[in-house]
């Protein structure tokens, strides 16, 4: 192409096409392929933590009781602010000549607030339990923990204390809802163990002579709020101004014209006139935001068997509530010209405890003590795992969103947990060689000491969400973690059931219908997670020789053989059903077999 406007310019600096070798990964990373420092730095942290801790243990009688507290001071001040400096990206060489980008965007702090967010706050802990020996086969265990975590959007306020003088007062720029420090955590816990008697009859067989054991229990456990996600709050207006240059209509290919200058006055502190700053993106928390918990509820028999074996047969669930949880907080309205619920605000990125999951599974094991030089143990787990959100971030790089694709009805987004891992067959043992063990004489220190571990992992894949690419509707606009926006499905095949192969085989993208203008809804009817990526299926080994040179002297050889069959683990292939590579498994890293030596001097 040339440049109309200055043909001069065109002729000595003629128009390149640079190639897509990663000059958008723009965040600092192992290759560097951008021109300048990364966009994301400078980055930097500093944690100091002061704890006081106690715990006090008293015996009586049947009962053995303990107290405790744990008082920690946390402080953690952070340099992090993508985009500080400002972020310019250009098509070709001509279009930077031009200063004509396609994305010039810079995130400038406002009067007051600090490029380094300053956490400082106390967390207090309490605990008592109880276990009561009721009878010499019967125990019980029962005890209550108290939780208060501190409050780092405190800080958030007091600096926008700071914010708010340096702007007039002026309510826009005030930072609410402010949560309050979360105080009701009571966490109570109830176990037990009871040891089977002999038994008469066929059930005798089954519990031996005190030889079969039942342990069950009930928790509840909480979850902190960490850092993050206020830092993530600070990085957003009202603190900071993010700011990206307007497209000019007029020119074509979408490009923003003068956006070095422009950039550059942001940076000196000129904040462009007529911007309506209620309409800035914001993060924010919900007002009654407070710590995730979880209760877990087990039952769990375990026979000991002859020859040093032990089976052990249970259940084990899992309820989370008040999961965190990212949603729109100012939605648009569908077919309202991208008017929103609240059309003097814009874009608001809402963190809440708004989901939650549940969690069942079988669990079984096979276990040997070690004995005549060897040690064995198989684990099997058949669960299921259902939630409304797996992470408040995106909990997986290819499949899944962090957001809902619907922000007016987010019950569409229930389903299988990205953690979600139906089976898992695992399998160790380690062998001593049993001959030669004292390793007399040449011979003896040649064959004898050698010891052979193993490790076997076959696995479920993980789920993962069919993705449409883009959102014509704007269900989700302004949202900045990505587009959720599923497609509609074009089959009446149980795809769930199905490897990503069979998939492919079946017509693969022909499978699903995508998203267009056209929708009524913008909503696609596949659902969350409705595929699942090839399992891992893994053996490692690992083999190790001991030379005694003297008593108290062995040199030590180890080898070990990771992924030994040097099996592939395609992991989650592309998910954007608009992608080229959709459903393609070549592209990923499948891993590759990996083996370490050693050597060790042992004295």
């Amino acid at each position: 192409s040339t440049n109309a406007q200055n043909p001069a310019v065109a002729e000595r600096i003629p128009s390149i096409e640079v190639p897509d070798l990663g000059l958008r990964q723009f965040n600092s990373g192992a290759a560097r392929t951008g021109i300048g420092l990364a966009a994301n730095l400078p980055s930097a942290t500093f944690i100091n933590g002061y704890q006081i801790q106690n715990s006090i243990s008293v015996i009586k009688g049947a009962h053995s009781m303990k107290f405790g507290v744990d008082l920690r001071r946390q402080e953690q001040f952070g340099n992090f602010l993508p985009q500080l400096r400002g972020r310019l990206e250009y098509a070709n060489l001509q279009a930077l000549v031009d200063d004509r980008a396609t994305a010039a965007q810079i995130n400038a702090l406002l009067p007051g607030a600090l490029a380094t967010l300053q956490y400082r706050y106390y967390d207090y802990f309490f605990y008592l339990q109880d276990e009561w020996r009721v009878k010499s086969n019967f125990t019980i265990t029962y005890g209550v923990r108290y939780e208060s975590p501190g409050n780092p959007y405190q800080n958030l306020a007091d600096q926008n204390a700071r914010v708010l003088s340096l702007n007039n007062n002026n309510p826009v720029f005030a930072f609410t809802p402010v949560p309050n420090r979360d105080r009701n955590n009571w966490a109570p816990r109830f176990g037990f163990n009871y040891r089977f008697g002999q038994w008469d009859g066929p059930l005798g067989f089954l519990t031996g002579d005190g030889k079969l054991v039942l342990r069950g229990g009930y928790s509840r456990t909480y979850d902190t709020i960490y850092v993050n996600l206020p830092l993530n709050t600070g990085s957003s207006f009202p603190f900071v101004f993010a700011y990206d240059v307007p497209i000019d209509p007029a020119l074509p290919g979408a490009v923003r014209p003068n956006a070095f200058p422009t950039i550059e006055r942001i940076r000196n502190g000129q904040i462009p006139t007529g911007v309506n700053f209620n309409t800035l993106v914001r993060t924010i928390t919900s007002k009654d935001f407070r710590a995730p918990l979880s209760e877990q509820v087990s039952l769990q028999f375990q026979r000991e068997l002859p020859k040093s074996y032990a089976m052990t047969v249970g259940y084990v669930g899992t309820k989370g509530t008040g999961l965190f949880q990212s949603i729109d907080g100012n939605a648009p309205i569908l077919g309202a010209g991208g008017r929103r619920v609240d059309p003097t605000r814009g874009v608001i990125r809402e963190r809440c405890n708004c989901t939650s999951s549940t969690y069942h599974s079988l669990q079984t094991s096979l276990e040997k003590r070690l004995a005549q030089n060897f040690s064995f143990g198989a684990h099997y787990t058949w669960s299921s795992f259902i939630d409304g959100a797996s992470e408040v971030f995106n909990p997986s790089a290819r499949g899944e969103i962090a957001f809902p694709q619907d922000p007016t009805n987010r019950d569409l987004d229930r389903g299988r947990s990205t953690y979600d891992r139906p089976h898992r067959f695992s399998v160790n043992g380690v062998f001593e060689l049993p001959f030669m063990r004292t390793q007399k004489g040449f011979l003896g220190r040649l064959v004898g000491g050698w010891q052979v571990s193993g490790f076997l992992t076959l696995q479920s894949g993980a789920p993962f969400t069919v993705l449409n690419g883009v959102d014509p509707l704007g269900r989700t606009a302004g949202n900045v973690v990505g587009t959720p926006t599923r497609p509609d499905l074009n089959t009446n095949l149980n795809l769930s059931g199905m490897t990503v192969r069979e998939i492919q085989a079946a017509g693969g993208r022909s499978l699903f219908r995508g998203i267009t203008t056209a929708h009524p809804t913008g909503v696609g009817d596949a659902g969350r997670n409705i595929l699942r990526a090839d399992g891992l299926n893994r053996i490692d080994l690992g083999i190790i020789k001991n030379f005694r040179v003297r008593e108290g002297h062995t040199f030590q050889f180890h080898a070990n053989f990771f992924n030994t069959t040097n099996t592939r683990d395609w992991g989650i292939p592309d998910a954007v059903f608009s992608s080229p590579s959709f459903l393609l498994e070549g592209p990923t890293d499948g891993g590759n077999r990996r083996i370490m030596l050693g050597l060790r001097y042992v004295f």
